[in-house]
């Protein structure tokens, strides 16, 4: 009797202490989170609530139950990958960042990213910042003149990107893409990408290189493994929705598709997330750099994107200058010790 009394207190600690771990506890420190931020890229906020209506998007469903999904606004800047993601993780208008499209670029100063204001308030040796993305050249981190990474630079599973940003060259085969590609980057490469200087600040850079969800994902699970066991702050980058959406169109099913897989994808993150006793400390954001024209195969003037997140106090509409600081003031750093001073606010209720 003894016996069976002790087994069914510490089965009694065992369903609490999982059950402690299935959400986001808001209690925890600032200073003692972990975040990450997911961006789908090109995910149009309209057919993204279409997909919620539908049941289509359990994961991300779940994630809003427990916090919140407001509206953000793309302003300042083109509705494209390059000036979108800069943006979306510098908190900076391009006036700033140098950054104003796929076209018109220069790198961004070095100290102005999210993963840097993190190693200077923090220390670099107390978080980890990851940065792993599933495009090249429009997140990429090319120096001047450069059209390719350098082999030696490549990781084992690297391809050659054979995807492009625009509608034109979306429909053109492989190989006339990334021909078409790298002559676009020859042109207008002159300083060096978005990402060429700032990138050796980070704990990982995994960029350069064009993959589906289905490459990324797995490697989102493994930083998780790997720096887990401290303090990190993760951006995760799934392209998918971008290239179904210019090559079939935003009401595709090839679109509606590419949503879905994200969304299964950020059901694995949430479950490697539980299974290593990190989800109550862990924040994670899912938001895009631009939406999608409606029913067309271009973002040329698409603004309108969302920022979803298991955090309860993210409550107010905003632009997509206020992901940074939102981020950040829930991380435990103090805004008031950044310059240039960051335009946006955080969309905390």
């Amino acid at each position: 009797m003894v016996r069976l009394r002790k087994w069914m207190l510490a089965l009694a600690a065992l369903v609490l202490a999982a059950g402690c771990a299935c959400a986001f506890d808001p209690s925890v420190p600032p200073a003692q989170r972990n975040a990450i931020l997911i961006s789908w890229d090109g995910a149009q906020r309209d057919h993204v609530k279409e997909c919620l209506s539908r049941n289509e998007l359990p994961n991300l469903a779940a994630l809003i139950k427990e916090g919140s999904f407001v509206e953000i606004d793309v302003v300042g800047h083109q509705t494209d990958t390059k000036a979108g993601h800069t943006q979306m993780l510098t908190g900076y208008d391009p006036d700033v960042t140098g950054v104003y499209s796929n076209s018109k670029y220069r790198p961004i100063p070095e100290g102005y990213t999210i993963f840097e204001r993190l190693n200077q308030q923090f220390g670099k040796e107390n978080i980890a910042t990851i940065m792993l993305t599933g495009k090249s050249h429009h997140i990429g981190s090319l120096g001047p003149g450069e059209t390719a990474p350098p082999k030696a630079a490549r990781p084992r599973q690297a391809r050659k990107n054979t995807v492009a940003e625009d509608e034109e060259t979306a429909k053109l085969k492989p190989q006339q893409r990334a021909a078409a590609e790298a002559q676009k980057v020859a042109q207008t490469n002159k300083e060096g990408e978005p990402w060429y200087k700032v990138k050796a600040n980070f704990t990982v850079w995994d960029g350069d290189i064009a993959r589906p969800a289905s490459k990324v994902g797995p490697r989102c699970l493994d930083y998780i493994d790997k720096y887990g066991k401290g303090r990190f702050f993760a951006f995760f980058h799934f392209s998918d929705p971008d290239h179904k959406g210019h090559a079939n169109g935003e009401n595709s099913k090839e679109y509606n598709d590419a949503l879905i897989e994200c969304d299964q994808w950020l059901g694995k993150i949430v479950e490697k997330l539980k299974a290593n006793g990190l989800y109550d400390k862990t924040m994670i954001f899912v938001t895009a750099d631009h939406g999608f024209d409606e029913g067309k195969t271009s973002h040329k003037n698409a603004p309108y994107v969302f920022l979803a997140a298991n955090d309860p106090k993210v409550k107010k509409n905003g632009d997509q200058r206020d992901i940074v600081p939102t981020i950040l003031v829930e991380m435990g750093a103090d805004l008031s010790k950044i310059t240039p001073k960051l335009p946006g606010k955080p969309l905390l209720q």
